[in-house]
């Protein structure tokens, strides 16, 4: 049985490529979104957060022999938990990474974590746009102060009492699911007349193309928070090395 680690949409691919292969295999994902999503890519899906509690004990039960992680870039903790839980259990690993395709360029600010990109926030005058999710919101707004951001987050109940919690007003908070265009980008940055846009270093599904694009056009830096960087034993970055790696190694 193969763990596919889900919760983005490189892993409703992988899916399918699984499926295609006639693979047994169950996807684990933290929400009820998530678990919507996908049940139309898979026959069997698991509600679970994994803690090294219960990881084990989860691929015991399901005779889990192999796992693929195609997990968000930035879920460190579930990745390295599954890292090390393969190698106790001896089971091979694959990481299912998401492709970085954009070019550098001199309105981009690289740093390494939420609190770099805060202390150079802190310098800068006008709205500062979020498009790192509702996970981090609590934290921006702690360091910075609320009345200088605008959030852009999914529609849901639960992110709206966070966002609420933490200070924002609806005024403040663009609550909408993507994908976002180069153009529904612009749209929104100059709504919130942001004169900043703060991402994640998310890859090409997790639109920061369209995002680096917006703000050269609108002439407002973009400031990316680089991905964190694991030692994965094995990864691929696309379905047809996938492939190639399940056909090489079928015994799974």
């Amino acid at each position: 049985m193969i763990l596919l680690l889900g919760g983005t949409s490189e892993s409703l691919a992988v899916a399918d490529c699984l499926a295609k292969n006639r693979l047994s295999f169950i996807v684990s994902v933290v929400s009820d979104y998530g678990v919507e999503l996908a049940s139309a890519h898979a026959k069997r899906v698991v509600k679970v957060t994994f803690t090294e509690a219960n990881f084990t004990q989860f691929c015991l039960a399901h005779q889990v022999n192999f796992i693929i992680d195609a997990t968000h870039p930035f879920a460190r903790v579930i990745s390295q938990l599954a890292i090390n839980e393969a190698a106790k259990l001896g089971i091979p690993y694959l990481r299912f990474e998401r492709q970085n395709i954009y070019r550098a360029d001199a309105s981009l600010k690289m740093v390494d974590s939420l609190e770099e990109a805060c202390r150079y926030l802190k310098h800068l005058e006008g709205v500062i746009y979020l498009s790192t999710g509702s996970k981090t919101a609590p934290d921006y707004a702690a360091r910075l102060g609320v009345k200088q951001l605008h959030i852009r987050a999914l529609p849901t109940t639960r992110v709206m009492k966070k966002l609420t919690s933490a200070g924002f007003v609806a005024a403040q908070i663009d609550a909408i699911q993507g994908p976002f265009s180069t153009d529904l980008n612009v749209a929104l940055f100059k709504h919130a007349t942001a004169k900043v846009v703060v991402t994640k270093e998310s890859g090409r599904q997790g639109g920061i193309q369209e995002k680096i694009a917006a703000c050269q056009q609108l002439g407002i830096p973009c400031v990316i928070i680089r991905r964190p960087h694991l030692n994965y034993p094995q990864k691929v970055e696309k379905i047809d090395e996938l492939q190639a790696y399940l056909e090489e190694h079928n015994e799974w």
